[in-house]
């Protein structure tokens, strides 16, 4: 069986935060179990944005340093990456905003920026993702634990889509349209680059219209591991409440023999009690969303979800426009919206750092009740 060890905590201080991971990872044998001296070990946190770690957007960044510390004790060498919506340039703001240049410094770690690239084929399809992914040894995956407007939750799974640089992952949002589509994309990505360990940080993560600003901070007070990344989505997926099958990244990554998605497969070990999160307010599945790109498109012609403007919090950045995959946002004194180009991917609202961008029914969805 795929075993996921859950913890409680409901703190961030460091000296909690080591005790925690320890005893999160012993069912496992510990750090020494996955690192040997002389590995280069890759941490892969969450670092969507330049945001403060109180926003629950990004990975806090006193996981990271509690890992890596560990990976340290075992003779491993620790470099630490990720890839930001947005440029590939925007990572130094996204270090400094995050808090990951300080546990460069306070570890003696390595900050990788996702700026070269191997070209991985599989099921037919091309992908270039981050070099260092390959170079390194192992692959630690450490998420946090949010909704996705898109997908309807982002975790371990999800997370693995930063190994795309910079705006290549407008490419993989144009040629996946579809919810259906774009999740296989993760699982090609899932399966192309096999982390060896994951640690989810839902000590405080987010409810809403995740998974940029636009998601409420939501505080769950857990941590969770595993070296199956689709189980510890499978637990924590419906800890929140999400249905068997719903999260489809998930469905296809155990159809494909990736991880485990039957939830009475996988081995809970530690505080089960930490799993009852109680009602949390997740983006509203929309029956489309299971359906081929064609016949959603077809059905937003009826059902039109798109992204709306606060304009009283909009400050003119631009981030928006150069997110966009279909090119279908322009900037002038504040963005608009070309929304018979809109793919409905939300990139918008996932970069934008005011949180101005969210999404709306159309009248006709409204009186449906959709």
């Amino acid at each position: 069986m795929s075993l996921v060890s859950v913890l409680a905590c409901e703190t961030y201080e460091l000296e909690k935060i080591r005790q925690a991971v320890n005893t999160l990872l012993a069912p496992f044998g510990g750090m020494e179990r996955f690192v040997r001296p002389g590995m280069r070990v890759l941490l892969k946190p969450n670092l969507l944005s330049a945001t403060d770690p109180e926003r629950a957007v990004t990975t806090h960044p006193t996981i990271v340093q509690a890992v890596a510390e560990l990976v340290h004790q075992a003779g491993g060498t620790v470099l630490i990456g990720d890839s930001p919506a947005g440029p590939v340039e925007v990572i130094h703001s996204v270090w400094q905003k995050s808090g990951m240049g300080e546990v460069a410094t306070r570890t003696g770690a390595t900050l990788v920026p996702f700026d070269s690239v191997a070209w991985k084929q599989l099921n037919g399809r091309d992908y270039l993702l981050a070099r260092p992914v390959f170079d390194a040894d192992l692959v630690i995956n450490l998420p946090k634990l949010k909704t996705h407007t898109l997908v309807l939750y982002t975790g371990a799974v999800k997370n693995l889509f930063g190994t795309v640089p910079g705006t290549r992952k407008r490419e993989h949002h144009l040629r996946a349209p579809g919810t259906r589509e774009f999740s296989q994309v993760l699982v090609d990505i899932l399966e192309l680059v096999r982390p060896g360990l994951t640690l989810m940080d839902g000590v405080l993560g987010q409810e809403g219209n995740g998974p940029g600003v636009g998601g409420t901070p939501r505080r769950y007070g857990c941590l969770a591991a595993s070296t199956d990344p689709v189980a510890l989505d499978v637990v924590l997926s419906r800890a929140m409440g999400y249905r068997p099958g719903e999260i489809m990244h998930l469905a296809q990554a155990g159809a494909r023999g990736l991880g485990c998605s039957d939830s009475d497969a996988i081995r809970i070990e530690g505080a089960k009690d930490v799993l009852n999160f109680g009602r949390i307010t997740l983006p509203k599945p929309r029956w489309y969303f299971n359906a081929p790109a064609w016949s959603g498109r077809l059905a937003g012609q009826m059902v039109r979800l798109h992204p709306r403007l606060d304009r009283a919090l909009c400050v003119g950045c631009g981030r928006c426009a150069e997110a966009c995959p279909a090119g279908a946002i322009t900037l002038e004194e504040i963005p608009h919206f070309a929304l018979s180009r809109c793919i409905r991917c939300f990139c918008c609202a996932e970069v934008c750092p005011q949180g101005a961008i969210t999404p709306y029914r159309n009248l006709f969805a409204r009186l449906l009740g959709m």
